[in-house]
């Protein structure tokens, strides 16, 4: 199934998501660092600390992803490097594609790798100073390994749920709930009205704070590059 209008069940897109790239390399990242967390126990409060962080930076983090690499200034060199504006542009152009819609293997592979690397470089450097510098006990290097974990569980677990509701919104199912309903909703303006607002996915705390959520869709104008994002 390569075209989104024809998902028109939550089972139909379960299918699509599970024959794609990108649906099967996050899973399988995300069923990987689960065990690793479970392994590694040493459950604390700062597991559930962890976890509301990664929530309260989803946003603008999704925010700032989507505005600076996938609608990034034509030369910019790390979106070229990346190969992220030109694949987005490939979306725009045509956003029923769902071969363009997900995540193309390799930038799956990178968007892993992303949440993963950075955790696990500063729980080794953490665990590193702590041990031979600063002399922490080894049961508290032990709980900083442990929440890294949840943190890049969680960062992978945020990733799958990105690629799933942007597939659920380009398909013609229509969510039940209000929350999904209105993110469809903006989504749908930003391809179809201006690629310069509502560019949450899955929440809209950066456009919030970016101010590019404005109350009135009218007062936005029609822009003649939302489909091309030249």
């Amino acid at each position: 199934m390569h075209r989104a209008r024809d998902i028109t069940s939550l089972g139909g897109a379960a299918r699509a998501f599970a024959r794609s790239s990108s649906g099967r390399v996050i899973v399988v990242a995300t069923c990987l660092a689960a065990v690793v967390r479970l392994a590694l126990g040493n459950w604390s409060f700062g597991d559930a600390l962890a976890v509301l962080a990664v929530v309260v930076a989803l946003g603008p983090v999704e925010w700032m992803i989507h505005r600076r690499l996938l609608h990034a200034e034509p030369g910019s060199t790390l979106a070229e490097l990346l190969g992220t504006r030109a694949a987005h542009e490939r979306h725009h152009r045509d956003p029923d594609d769902v071969d363009w819609l997900l995540l193309r293997r390799p930038n799956a592979i990178g968007s892993c790798l992303a949440i993963i690397a950075p955790v696990a470089a500063a729980v080794a450097g953490f665990s590193l100073i702590s041990l031979s510098l600063v002399g922490l006990s080894p049961s508290v290097v032990s709980e900083a390994r442990a929440i890294g974990a949840t943190v890049g569980f969680t960062g992978l677990v945020a990733l799958l749920h990105y690629e799933w509701v942007h597939l659920l919104v380009h398909s013609r199912y229509r969510p039940r709930s209000r929350y999904y309903t209105r993110l469809a909703k903006n989504h749908r303006l930003h391809h179809f009205r201006n690629e310069r607002y509502w560019l949450g996915v899955t929440m809209d705390t950066g456009d919030r704070l970016a101010r590019t959520l404005p109350a009135d869709r009218s007062a936005v104008p029609l822009s003649e590059t939302a489909r091309s994002i030249s």
